[in-house]
């Protein structure tokens, strides 16, 4: 997902305390816009073995990933193969950086070739294009065995990962190739060992316990537990069981529609439209030229049970990303919920640039940006917290306490690697790191601004049953806090 993408979840509420969802299978939402499935990939219990990360310095026996900079020219082959299988893809869209004197920057979609009014299709992609696991099944393997089971029992996520490591071994598509060449190791259970720890002990006990994705093993869970990988598959198994729970929409593979970014509030930008035949990107308010094309991953209109329940921290463990504002934060144990966002004409926004009635929306990469709260309501450091649920004392308690946690352990910020207590010396990874580090400063920054704005405690949310987290607001996007 040019630095960003959807993922899979933990049996089917991403192995948070919580009610079971109903419709989040951790990705973005369902292709045939009816359904919403859960998750084949789960994280069942602890094993002490697992599948050591590569190293950086091998050469894949298969199909050696390209550096970042190489993708551009897959990129327009990618394109025009869509285009001769029937895709339509409007011609005022490109992919690019979201800063184009960056090459290390991520890469977005964007309106670089004019401006759209509210309701345009932004580009199609026929049902033929989509990597399911159907496709193979109908055409080269129908009633034979692969890796111990009947074919057409292996469809979902397992069959997925298998029909794109042909895809990327054979280079038989431009998507294939794309595929190969992404990122790889971005999903935090993916990461080395050492860089789980590290984000482990930034969660502490009882966060780690509450999101037990986070720290789990999930290379292996994924991809030789649950789909009945071989450990010796190789890195490109591996790969394809990641990129098929992060970027995958249910257990589909879409090819141009996984390059599109996420941000909630009034910068989701677009919605889904879809006849089961193909899937359909729309804009769901005017967009200027030169601004990039949001979507969400979780507040979208099919993204079920994670539109209520999905937070910042969820998206982390699900995508590898802290997101942009507006931010949310949910913890069932103990029934907070709260979200967080620039106010109008923020830091990025000095001057407000427009009514926000009008719709009118900035992008990535700098531009300016309005938010969908007032300067009324904001604290010196120029954030908006939305308390949804009345908090209690227990639920501020439990946060101070994660605060002061916090605050304990910024010291080890600009260590390269974990010491003999935390990891036996083991190297962390840069960019777990950074990663590690970046969700600390995010939650550093919710939890002081939240704890400052927030109301009298009451025990009001102990009362409010089952569904205490549901917004009955009635509020979409682009119109909606978060």
């Amino acid at each position: 997902m040019i630095g960003i993408g959807p993922s899979g979840s933990v049996s089917n509420n991403n192995g948070r305390a919580g009610p079971s969802l109903p419709a989040s299978n951790g990705r973005r939402a369902a292709f045939a816009m009816t359904f919403v499935v859960a998750s084949l990939f789960a994280v069942a219990s602890e094993r002490s073995e697992e599948i050591s990360a590569p190293d950086p310095n091998a050469t894949s026996n298969i199909i050696a990933p390209s550096s970042e900079t190489s993708d551009e020219p897959i990129m327009d082959e990618l394109i025009s193969w869509m285009e001769s299988e029937g895709a339509f893809i409007d011609g005022r869209i490109s992919v690019r950086r979201v800063d184009p004197a960056d090459p290390s920057s991520m890469r977005g979609i964007f309106a670089d070739g004019g401006s759209f009014e509210r309701g345009e299709t932004l580009f199609v992609v026929p049902k033929r294009l989509i990597y399911d696991g159907e496709p193979s099944t109908a055409k080269r393997n129908a009633g034979k065995e692969y890796a111990g089971k009947d074919w057409k029992d292996a469809t979902g996520d397992c069959g997925t990962a298998r029909e794109i490591i042909d895809a990327m071994a054979t280079g038989s598509t431009p998507y294939g190739r794309y595929l190969a060449r992404q990122p790889r190791r971005v999903v935090p259970g993916y990461w080395s060992a050492a860089g789980r720890e590290l984000l482990g002990e930034i969660l502490g006990g009882r966060l780690s316990s509450e999101y037990p994705a986070a720290v789990a093993d999930r290379a292996r869970w994924d991809w030789v537990d649950c789909c009945d990988g071989a450990a010796d598959d190789g890195e490109l198994g591996v790969h394809a069981a990641e990129l098929t729970t992060s970027r995958g929409d249910a257990w589909m593979m879409i090819p141009y529609y996984d390059m599109i970014n996420h941000r909630n509030g009034r910068w989701q930008n677009t919605e889904h439209e879809g006849d089961g035949e193909s899937l359909s990107l729309v804009t769901n308010q005017k967009v200027e030229r030169g601004e990039q094309l949001y979507n969400s991953y979780n507040t979208c209109a099919i993204c079920g049970g994670r539109v209520d329940l999905w937070g910042t921290l969820e998206m982390f463990i699900d995508y590898g990303f802290v997101e942009p504002f507006p931010q949310r934060y949910v913890f069932w144990s103990v029934r907070l919920k709260f979200g967080l966002d620039e106010r109008r004409g923020g830091p990025e926004c000095p001057e407000p640039k427009s009514d926000l009635a009008s719709g009118e929306r900035g992008g990535a990469g700098g531009e300016c940006r309005e938010s969908n709260v007032d300067d009324d309501d904001s604290g010196d450091d120029g954030l908006v917290v939305e308390w949804y649920v009345p908090p209690s004392q227990k639920g501020l308690d439990f946060l101070q306490g994660e605060l002061r946690r916090l605050r304990g352990v910024r010291p080890r910020e600009n260590e390269s690697s974990m010491d003999d207590d935390a990891g036996g010396g083991r190297e962390v990874p840069e960019s777990e790191r950074e990663a590690s580090w970046a969700l600390h400063r995010a939650m550093l920054v919710a939890f002081e601004a939240a704890l400052d704005r927030a109301p009298a405690a009451s025990d009001e949310v102990w009362n409010m049953g089952d569904d205490w987290w549901k917004d009955t607001s009635g509020a979409k996007a682009p119109h909606r806090f978060y």
